[in-house]
């Protein structure tokens, strides 16, 4: 019978009235504080790992695009290949031979 005068209380909301919760409530508030301020920080937390995941994705794709610009860079400068560039707008090649 104990048991039913309980859950009915809880059930009802009478048990908030009681002494014995009653001078529980700074604790209860404190630990729903707790609980908001631990959500909040599990947000940020997910959105600083989200931006530093895609930072390192756009790093990554801007580090594979300046080894290939590097790359194209080195071929482009090469002497032989300006050479030819040079003389496909009719530019020629310059021979300097040392005299012995």
């Amino acid at each position: 019978m104990a048991k039913f005068k309980r859950i009915r209380s809880v059930l009802d909301g009478s048990i908030i009235t009681q002494d014995k919760v009653l001078q529980h409530w700074p604790y209860v508030i404190f630990l729903v504080c707790l609980s908001i301020l631990l959500i909040a920080n599990n947000y940020v937390s997910e959105k600083i790992i989200r931006e530093t995941n895609r930072i390192n994705r756009e790093q990554k794709e801007l580090q594979t695009e300046h080894l290939s610009t590097l790359s194209e860079y080195m071929r482009k400068s090469q002497q032989s290949e300006v050479a030819k560039r040079m003389n496909e707008i009719g530019i020629k090649e310059s021979s300097f031979h040392q005299r012995e």
